[in-house]
């Protein structure tokens, strides 16, 4: 039995059998509702359009830069449009691909080692059924991290060869992964490591530095390119323009507090951040979806308790284990910023940790035959507690893979491990939707903060005190909601409710109109558009307001001469 997994085609067929087996609910998964929506209904629409010129073009994508990731949505909203299940598939392909690169990587870091494929084999499996990975395929917007691994692990694959010209496609391979994502900027500092210590200490230290620095040399050039596309490229500035406006979230200190100071006590959770992770690559239960804080004095602790054990070791000249905390800590060392400020959904996100997965599972197959050379009578112990790990990674992943299907499942298990988060109790209550939702939002106002969605909470109140014909206590919700955030989307939905109680007679002309106005004037100011001064002089209209009505007549035919609203207005309001 044993010897069949010595056979290539059969570890190769196992390994694709495995995998689709257990990702293959998700095909019949629904979007989360948390950035999958907007992105299918935005891929999909006809007035947007991505030409493929403008996707490695900084300015247009946001803050982030990522065209090869973003080209990969494209063919599938050209193939799957509307179909969920498409997206999901090319996430699980991406997965199995990763899992057969990662496969072959093994077969090269452990050739000539005693039933070496047997090893590579169960290496891949415990790739494929590690639980970390399950957020990054079942998520549709997960495939960051998939798409960005794939090419990585690529370019380790050509680097581990004995091709002769290995060296381009690594650097082709390095590039198409930071083009995907960021993260895979650790591919650099990771191969100098590994340079380094294939050599040493049997070449000596000046070769294996020499080594090291002649790929560093290498991968320099992919690097540079990257970052010639990114900033300099086509300009510094526009990228400035783009990140400026997006406010530091998560660092919720004491008003009056600096930036400076918040970042200098933000750096205090990096320890902690780095052992949190390393934690959760050894044991990673429990599986969260939303991980926003994390216990900075115990993993503090152990941060250090980590830094005295490796420091002891490398005095003693024992570099095994320090080599690879360190080979994956420079793997998650991308996801350690958003530590500081909560940018993305979490802090502490699972999904950060894909590309360190392939990682740990290489440490577990070296460590393997490092306990075998030692301890060779226990090896059939060391392979029975291995092989029991798979086995309960494999019903962890199941387990996981089946809560991501449904978003009621989701969040509900997300709520259940983070109660006062004021994202998951919004998303919860809008997955219960009607009356089942309501307490949820209004636990969302009570605990959540003005950067956890606290602003679409109260907005959702202030909807259901309107209708409940509480018109004051509607009128104080919104406006708290557009203070806290007044971007488009919270002004129109403000406006629509502020619309209906207005429809009430005796409430005509009255703050109702004027916050009315206030949304429509916030929304304009955000991003200028012709649709928002149409409104304000259909307000004015209504109040008979000439003034106003000519003031944002001429504004609308001035700025937007050639738009509908300015054609309209100039037939319906043609004395101004």
């Amino acid at each position: 039995m044993i010897s069949l997994f010595e056979k290539q085609y059969i570890a190769v067929l196992l390994i694709i059998g495995i995998s689709l087996t257990v990702f293959y609910p998700t095909l019949n998964s629904n979007v989360i509702d948390l950035d999958d929506t907007t992105m299918i209904l935005n891929l999909n629409n006809p007035d947007n359009h991505y030409p493929v010129k403008d996707l490695f073009r900084p300015h247009g994508l946001g803050i982030y830069y990522r065209p090869l990731l973003m080209l990969s949505f494209i063919v599938d909203s050209k193939i799957w449009m509307y179909e969920f299940s498409g997206y999901h598939l090319t996430n699980i392909i991406f997965h199995l691909l990763n899992a057969l690169v990662f496969y072959f990587i093994a077969l090269a870091f452990f050739k000539g080692k005693p039933r070496f494929r047997m090893v590579s084999f169960f290496l891949a499996i415990g790739f494929v059924l590690n639980p970390l990975t399950i957020e990054s395929v079942a998520w549709i917007s997960g495939r960051t991290d998939i798409l960005s691994a794939f090419f990585s692990l690529i370019a380790f694959f050509f680097y581990l060869s004995g091709l002769k010209f290995k060296s381009v496609f690594v650097s082709i391979f390095f590039l198409s992964g930071l083009l995907a994502k960021e993260n895979a900027i650790c591919l650099f500092l990771i191969i100098i490591l590994c340079e380094f210590a294939f050599n040493y200490p049997g070449k000596g230290v000046k070769y294996s530095a020499v080594r090291s620095l002649s790929w560093a040399g290498i991968l320099a050039v992919p690097l540079f390119a990257y970052l010639y596309l990114r900033f300099a490229g086509f300009g510094l500035v526009q990228f400035q323009e783009q990140i400026n406006p997006v406010p530091v979230q998560g660092l919720h200190l004491k008003e009056g507090v600096s930036l400076s100071s918040q970042m200098i006590s933000g750096f205090f959770t990096l320890p902690a951040a780095i052992a949190f992770y390393l934690k959760k690559l050894i044991y990673p239960f429990p599986l969260n979806f939303a991980i926003s804080q994390i216990n900075l004095p115990l993993y503090s602790v152990v941060f250090v308790f980590i830094v005295l054990v490796c420091t002891v070791l490398v005095i003693k000249k024992k570099f095994y284990y320090p080599f690879w905390i360190l080979l994956m800590c420079i793997s998650f060392l991308p996801a350690l910023p958003v530590a500081l400020a909560d940018v993305a959904w979490t802090r502490f996100a699972e999904r950060y940790l894909y590309l360190s997965v392939p990682l740990i599972c290489l440490f577990s197959g070296d460590l393997f035959y490092k306990n075998c050379l030692r301890f060779p009578e226990k090896v059939r112990v060391i392979k029975t507690i291995a092989f029991l790990i798979l086995i309960f990674f494999c019903f962890a992943s199941i387990q996981r893979v089946n809560i991501w299907r449904d978003r009621k499942s989701l969040w509900a298990d997300t709520l259940k491990k983070n109660p006062t988060n004021g994202k998951v109790l919004y998303k919860y209550g809008s997955v219960l939707g009607g009356k089942k939702g309501l307490p949820y939002f209004k636990r969302a106002v009570e605990h959540s903060k003005d950067s956890e969605w606290r602003d679409f909470s109260l907005l959702i109140l202030a909807r259901e005190e309107t209708n409940n014909f509480n018109y004051n206590k509607a009128y104080d919700l919104i406006r708290e909601a557009i203070e806290i955030n007044p971007e488009r989307q919270n002004c129109y939905k403000a406006a629509g409710i502020l619309r209906r109680i207005i429809k009430v007679k005796h409430l005509a002309e009255s703050k109702y109109t004027s916050l009315e106005i206030k949304c429509y004037n916030l929304a304009y100011e955000k991003s200028p558009n012709p649709e928002d001064l149409l409104k304000l002089i259909q307000i004015f209209d209504s109040l008979n307001d000439e003034d106003n009505i000519k003031k944002y007549t001429m504004l609308l035919k001035k700025k937007f001469p050639t738009s509908k609203p300015a054609k309209y207005v100039s037939t319906k309001y043609s004395k101004y």
